[in-house]
């Protein structure tokens, strides 16, 4: 078997478990789930530089999915797990704080939780034009990583998606948002 067939197959059975778990997600009633990381690059036709070791599933919703989490699926998968509240609170950051304080509020978790899954939705969220935000990515053995950490793909709830992004990407700033409180539009709906 050549290497690409191989690689196609694996991407399949891949895919078999991504729609297996959307299936069962629909239990629990999630606003979006994203696929995103390396398997949504190679998913997009980006060039990867191995084939992913897992599967990066980013869901937002009230009700957590710890059976679906819990359970042993042909392929690994980190699950990324937002409460509603939280995602559209990085939203409102990345709308609304200044540039410095945004990057301190969500690098400051990162150190905090022991993981990037904020600097993540961030990424999700503004799509390509992370980085002009000041997003910097982690350096591998002092170089930078230039994998792009936006792409992804919405597996539920893509009108929720695109609208929390559209709301995200849209800078306010700290002097509009005292004004959007009194006009009724800060509030994410």
């Amino acid at each position: 078997m050549s290497a690409n067939g191989e690689i196609s197959d694996r991407l399949q059975s891949c895919r078999a478990v991504v729609t297996e778990i959307v299936t069962q997600l629909s239990d629990y009633h999630p606003r979006a789930a994203l696929l995103f990381g390396s398997m949504a690059r190679l998913a997009a036709g980006a060039a990867v530089d191995h084939f992913p070791r897992d599967i990066d599933l980013l869901l937002v919703g009230n009700n957590t999915p710890f059976d679906l989490i819990q359970r042993s699926y042909a392929h690994p998968v980190e699950w990324h797990c937002f409460r509603i509240e939280e995602m559209v609170g990085v939203a409102r950051c990345l709308r609304y704080d200044p540039k410095p304080l945004a990057l301190t509020r969500l690098y400051g978790r990162n150190v905090a939780k022991q993981h990037a899954r904020d600097v993540i939705a961030a990424c999700l969220l503004l799509g390509p034009g992370y980085r002009d935000f000041g997003i910097e990515q982690i350096e591998i053995e002092g170089r930078e990583d230039t994998r792009d950490y936006s792409v992804h793909e919405v597996l539920r709830g893509e009108s929720w998606w695109r609208r929390l992004s559209a709301y995200a990407r849209q800078r306010r700033g700290p002097f509009w948002r005292f004004s959007d409180k009194l006009a009724g539009t800060y509030l994410f709906e």
